[in-house]
């Protein structure tokens, strides 16, 4: 009797839940929309950092460290790449403090590299939001992969000045995984996840930042009968899906990112050259209506066109080509410094012989000639 009691109860629950959800689906606006952008964000710098009560509510002690530089205050590095994470703790799946082997080794060697890159995608979703300039994951990837840096030790070997200079980065951030497992005790639950990150200098190989940190997950259910056995047990080992990895995972994370301080020269430099680009493309609009007539191949007048214009206002820097010859993907190649051409080289017989498209047209627009009168037979 009392089953079905419980049962109604729990019936009556899930359409009392499903109706207020169905009724609160619709989104009235709540405000005029003349709410301004762009205002001081609250918190910026505290959003998503755990407290001490947040710790004691979660059981989660949180092992944390993180050591700040003199250099990082005084030189801070700009343009930063972050490297693929090393996963010290292997591919099987860890239950208990007891490793589960996979099928095969390619197979753990898969999911060793899904764990490790899962967190530094997550790493690299909150570094992208601060004022650092970051290089995309893939050209970091391609490169590496090109370079025939393959494993950790790989990387490792390589100096952070070579490998700074060749991804064009002023820092480089090495990960490292160091627990990914999972425990359960039917009514206890336990997702454990860190990661220990560090920022290396390009320049002289010095240690910007350094910081660990580690996320427990945890869930106690209490049952007092053995209907409430089942149900916390249930609920435990759900927990333990994919979906509450992730959400540990990103935690982590944004723990770490949030731990770099704020580089407030960044973002002063970069709302100045956002006000100069501004007024550039200003000036250009105003004056791009008089433009200097010029005479095409059948004698009619026109004003200059706006690829011209751009190409005379600020010429395109000559691309560089990557060499034919190339890198062979998982190749292993050895890391030299090349000479530094000099690109303002240019082969006398071609410069006598040749002359590009473009600067015959910044001749042309240097030195004009003269408009011919429009004729009747013109209009």
């Amino acid at each position: 009797m009392n089953f079905w009691k419980m049962a109604k109860c729990f019936a009556i629950l899930f359409l009392v839940s499903v109706f207020v959800t169905g009724c609160g689906s619709s989104v009235k606006r709540r405000t005029t929309g003349e709410e301004p952008f762009f205002q001081n964000e609250e918190g910026l710098a505290e959003h998503g950092k755990k407290k001490t009560l947040d710790r004691i509510y979660q059981i989660d002690p949180g092992d944390k460290v993180f050591e700040i530089s003199d250099k990082f205050y005084t030189d801070p590095p700009r343009k930063i790449a972050i490297l693929p994470f090393d996963n010290l703790v292997g591919g099987n799946y860890i239950l208990n403090s007891v490793p589960i082997p996979r099928f095969s080794n390619k197979e753990t060697d898969g999911w060793n590299w899904t764990y490790a890159n899962r967190l530094r995608r997550f790493f690299f979703g909150h570094f992208a939001a601060r004022e650092f300039v970051d290089i995309e994951l893939m050209y970091v990837d391609k490169m590496l992969q090109a370079l025939g840096i393959l494993t950790p030790n790989d990387l490792y070997k390589v100096p952070a000045q070579e490998l700074g200079r060749i991804l064009g980065a002023d820092a480089l951030i090495y990960g490292q995984v160091t627990d990914y497992k999972n425990s359960y005790y039917t009514l206890f639950k336990q997702i454990r996840i860190g990661l220990h990150i560090k920022c290396v200098s390009t320049e002289d190989a010095t240690v910007f930042f350094e910081g660990e940190h580690k996320r427990y997950d945890n869930d106690i259910r209490v049952a007092t009968n053995p209907l409430d056995f089942v149900i916390a047990s249930f609920q435990n080992y759900m927990s333990l899906r994919d979906v509450y990895a992730a959400r540990a995972s990103e935690e982590v994370t944004r723990e770490l990112v949030i731990r770099i301080p704020i580089v407030t020269s960044f973002i002063e430099e970069e709302d100045q050259r956002i006000k100069d680009r501004i007024n550039t493309k200003l000036s250009y609009l105003s004056t791009s209506d008089t433009g200097t007539p010029d005479e095409d191949k059948g004698g009619n007048t026109a004003s200059l066109s706006v690829q011209d214009k751009t190409e005379t206002a600020s010429p395109e820097e000559p691309s560089t080509k990557e060499d034919d010859q190339g890198i062979g993907y998982g190749t292993k190649t050895e890391l030299t410094y090349l000479p530094a051409s000099n690109p303002n080289a240019v082969n006398e017989d071609e410069t006598n012989s040749t002359t590009t498209p473009s600067a015959q047209n910044e001749n042309k627009i240097t030195s004009p000639e003269k408009p011919s009168p429009l004729t009747k037979e013109d209009h």
